[in-house]
This record gives C-alpha cells, structure tokens and sequence, in this order.
C-alpha cells in the first residue's frame, strides 16, 4: 500500500487551490514541513481565517472521496492492526516511516484513528480510541510517579510501546534500563554527563580517546572531539587521572593528585606507618603505574621516611 498514491488520488478530486492549500498544510509536495495559515494566506492574498476554511472544507470533501476508496480503506485498516498489535497506543514515527506527512494526511480522513499532536509532554501518537489514550497517560503518570520515589534508572526486560509517546521517560542507551528523562544518567546533555555515562557503564577507568569512540555512539547532535573530551576530564574534579590518559571517577573512591600525594594520604591515617607492602597495594588500587614507580617514589626523603622496622612514615616538617 502506498499512501502518497492514496492520497494524491484523493486530492486530484478537490478543486486546485483547495488542494495546493491542503497540500502545503501537510507538507505533501516538496515543502518537507507544513506551512502556516498566515504564510499560505500571504501567497494567495487571503486572510488567514479564509485559509482555515478553505482547508476545512477540503477536508470534508476528501473524507467523502476517501469512503469510496478501497485503497482508502485498506490502509486505514492496516494501521488499525499495526496500532491494536502495540496494545492501542503507537508513538507516530514507529508506524508512519514512508511518506509519513501523505499517511498522516489519510489518518486526519478517518474517525477510526486518533492523532494526537506533539506537545511538551508527548510525541505525536495514534491511538484506536480514546479509552486506548487514557490508559495510556495513566500508566505513564503512574511510572513517573514510581521512578521519582525510585530515585534511579529501572531494569527493564520489555519497554511498552505507551510509554514511548511519554518524553519524561526514556530508555537508557544500552537499553537495558529506563528512567526519566531528566536525568543526566539517562538523558546525557553537557560533555560531563556523557563522560560520566560512560565510565559507570564500562565500571573501570578508560583512556580518554576510548572514552571518545564510546561518546560517538551516545544521542546527540554533533560529535566530540577528543580534546574536548580530553578538555573536560582535566578540569573537572568528578574524574581523577588515574594512568597515563586514563581517567576514573572520584566516586569510586580515588583520590586526586600524582603517585607521591597518594603515598601522602594513605600514610596520613596512620599513626605506626605502614609496611612497603601495604603502601604498594594501596597505590596500584589507586593508580595504573608499575610498582618500581611507587617505591621510586617511596624513596624521597623530602617527604617519608623508614623506621627501623621497615615501616614508612611522614616526614615532619
């Protein structure tokens, strides 16, 4: 079935400027989004008002063309199926793929399917009635209201299809959880939410040109350039160099600074001081560096010193 023959079959019975206007309202010539009433009305020196019902009109008498057509009919039936399968409720742009503005020109021809319009709450959806719309908000206030208490993405073994017509939830990338929107965890916006994404999902430090490739398969409008990424892992004290070009986050219990300031702190908490061994353990849990670094470093008589027993201590100054 083929909607833009359907449909130009059906506007070849309306008169011509009934027809190019309800063409340009629907984009379905080579205008790719719909125009406005006052910009038609321009073109034809009309009101605006006067264009609203010129297309009223042509509406109406496409609706009784469109009933004669058997064509008319099997598409209209087809989606009904399509939506019925997805239990009612259907987000627009999983149905209407090909020549979608000639499918919703035939949708708006029919009481059998409710359209409902993009709105700052929700994506442009068909349903089979308005019982099917209903339990659909519903059910999607109700999971906002749950993931709110919840506090954190949810597993998810299935996504209901009502719930894509929502833009307060979504899945995460991985598609393995859901959450809302909002949350940079689930919705990463600014390059430190695409950073952090990254790092909690692979659970390890990664090198920033890694952490690079992964961000090019995140949503999102423009690709990253490494040195940005590189830029913000840097400046930002949420992620910790841990290894040459690699970068951990603090939450993950690791502390700033080189191979010396993490010796310092670890030996600062103890009163005794510590065995060479314990030190070693501590830093290579901390930093991705060989251990000859960390007894290079141990060695430094500026800032520890070795007891007699072998235990490391800080130097007081």
């Amino acid at each position: 079935m083929n909607s833009k023959i359907i449909s130009q079959n059906i506007l070849k019975e309306l008169p011509e400027r009934t027809r190019e206007v309800i063409s340009r309202r629907f984009a379905l010539s080579k205008i790719k989004k719909p125009e406005t009433l006052e910009s038609i009305g321009k073109s034809f020196k009309i009101t605006r008002e006067r264009v609203r019902q010129i297309e009223n009109d042509g509406i109406k008498k496409a609706k009784k063309i469109a009933e004669e057509k058997n064509d008319f009919k099997e598409v209209i039936s087809f989606y009904q199926k399509e939506i019925q399968k997805c239990g009612g409720v259907v987000k627009e742009d999983k149905v209407a793929i090909e020549d979608k503005n000639h499918t919703i020109f035939l949708i708006s021809l029919t009481n059998k399917i409710i359209r409902e319009k993009e709105n700052d709450s929700f994506y442009s959806f068909w349903a089979i009635n308005k019982e099917s719309i209903s339990r659909a908000k519903e059910n999607i206030k109700k999971t906002i209201k749950e993931l709110k208490e919840e506090g954190e993405p949810r597993e998810i073994k299935s996504f209901p299809e009502e719930l894509e017509i929502s833009k307060e939830i979504l899945k995460t990338y991985d598609g393995k959880k859901m959450g809302l929107s909002s949350w940079p965890e689930v919705n990463p916006k600014t390059v430190k939410d695409k950073i952090k994404l990254i790092l909690n999902q692979e659970k390890k430090p990664i090198h920033f040109k890694d952490v690079s490739e992964m961000i090019r398969g995140l949503p999102q409008k423009r690709n990253l350039h490494p040195q940005t990424i590189h830029n913000e892992l840097i400046r930002n004290q949420d992620f910790i160099l841990v290894g040459r070009g690699y970068y951990a986050l603090k939450d993950w219990g690791y502390n700033p600074g080189q191979v010396r300031d993490v010796i310092y702190q670890v030996l600062s908490v103890s009163d005794s001081g510590l065995p060479k061994e314990e030190i070693v353990s501590y830093v290579l849990n901390q930093r991705m560096v060989k251990e000859s670094t960390v007894l290079l470093n141990l060695q430094n008589k500026k800032f520890f010193k070795r007891d007699e027993e072998g235990r490391y201590k800080i130097k007081e100054a």
